[in-house]
């Protein structure tokens, strides 16, 4: 009996933490100390424990020997490149799709990007994220290219704590499911140059959303 609750208590450390740091109540940078959290939670510190590790694992927190865990903070400089050269990898796979893909794979394209369409509509932020690497990372594996899908699923891990860290689907007017839409058109069609096109003008838009708010948050890029 004593796990389950131990685990649910875990489970709602974790939220209130991942969620606090994407609405940077918790700023980058900040260093999460067990005991003060606990205290202010109202738990003991196992749970807080628990918690940052998972947000370690996933790439939120990083922690340092000697000195404790710290929410990551990662620099314009290095998201930027992040996302370039996802975009090269992302568009050596579309190709390789565009070439080959089938009418089955096709439709399950669709499928994930209807899926993705409908959650993005609802504004369900968290959702969102998974929906997203869902239909990128199903188009790399259709690639056949087992190496390049492993690359893009690492690329695509880094890129969704960016934007869990800085969401600009909050400030963005357009909708990146339009994006997809047209990506998915090109692969219908077979046209390897407009897939590479959409794919690298989606990313790019990425980069630019960051930017949408006229200048990212000094936490944001603080060093």
């Amino acid at each position: 009996m004593g796990q389950p609750k131990k685990k649910n208590s875990e489970d709602a450390v974790y939220n209130k933490l991942k969620t606090a740091i994407r609405k940077r109540y918790i700023k980058q940078g900040s260093q999460l100390v067990e005991i003060n959290l606990a205290q202010k939670l109202g738990v003991s510190r196992t749970p807080v424990r628990g918690a940052i590790k998972r947000l370690e694992a996933e790439g939120l927190v990083n922690s340092i020997p000697n000195r404790g865990a710290f929410v990551i903070t990662p620099t314009k400089k290095e998201i930027e490149e992040t996302f370039l050269v996802r975009a090269q990898l992302e568009c050596m796979a579309v190709e390789i799709v565009a070439e080959n893909c089938t009418e089955q794979q096709l439709a399950e394209l669709r499928r994930l990007a209807d899926s993705e369409r409908k959650v993005f509509e609802k504004n369900m932020i968290d959702e969102y994220y998974t929906a997203n690497d869902d239909l990128h990372l199903k188009i790399a594996e259709f690639s056949g290219n087992a190496v390049l899908c492993a690359y893009i699923k690492e690329l695509l891990d880094r890129t969704r704590i960016y934007l869990i860290l800085y969401d600009p689907f909050y400030k963005i007017e357009y909708s990146p499911t339009s994006e997809h839409h047209e990506i998915l058109e090109a692969i219908a069609t077979r046209d390897q140059q407009r897939a590479r096109t959409a794919v690298r003008n989606h990313i790019n838009n990425s980069i630019d959303g960051l930017h949408s708010a006229g200048q990212l948050p000094d936490d944001y890029i603080s060093v």
